[in-house]
């Protein structure tokens, strides 16, 4: 039996990570009585045209910053370290082999749902995990029969994008980022 049970896996760029992100993960942990939620930095997703500004090294230290009070959130550099661009499948696949016995879950918001079956594969990647989606712009996600999915009712009116703008704008935001996070985008002049 593996250690752990039910893991569920958060993909991002986190660019940077916001509170959005860790209440997600503490909704999921709750709702489905989750043993562990991975974060997945990834290098650019297939599904966004974007590159990320902050790189690799700061994005996974923002990230262990914003989680560090949480021990069942761990961060794994793994899609870092693959091709560009890597697809959830791999993703799935690599975590599959990593924990044969467990529960996999994939933790994705309403606006990814809504275009899951554009996804590389996505039949395989159905057979390897059971989807988690949250709702985006208050519209609640729909059920799709032929994919394995837990809906959870959680909203965060924040995006990353919109995070990078206002600071730019010199705005504060010290309500939507974990503060040691926001001193450490300060203090490296990122977004700025």
């Amino acid at each position: 039996m593996s250690e752990f049970t039910k893991i569920a896996l958060l993909g991002g760029s986190f660019d940077p990570v916001h509170e959005g992100h860790i209440q997600i993960a503490k909704q999921a942990k709750f709702d489905l009585d989750l043993d562990k939620v991975i974060l997945l930095p990834c290098q650019r997703s297939p599904h966004k045209d974007n590159n990320t500004i902050a790189d690799e090294r700061q994005r996974v230290e923002m990230l262990s910053l914003a989680s560090n009070q949480h021990d069942w959130i761990e961060i794994s550099e793994w899609e870092l370290n693959q091709e560009n661009p890597s697809y959830s499948l791999l993703a799935a696949r690599h975590f599959k082999e990593t924990y044969p016995e467990a529960t996999l879950y994939w933790i994705i918001g309403n606006d990814q749902w809504k275009k899951i079956t554009t996804w590389y594969k996505i039949a395989e990647l159905a057979q390897i995990i059971t989807f988690i989606v949250f709702t985006r712009d208050q519209e609640c996600p729909l059920d799709k029969q032929e994919i394995k999915s837990h809906i959870i009712n959680y909203n965060f009116d924040a995006s990353s994008t919109e995070i990078r703008e206002k600071l730019a704008e010199r705005q504060d935001l010290i309500q939507t980022i974990d503060s040691d996070v926001y001193e450490y985008i300060k203090d490296n002049r990122l977004y700025l």
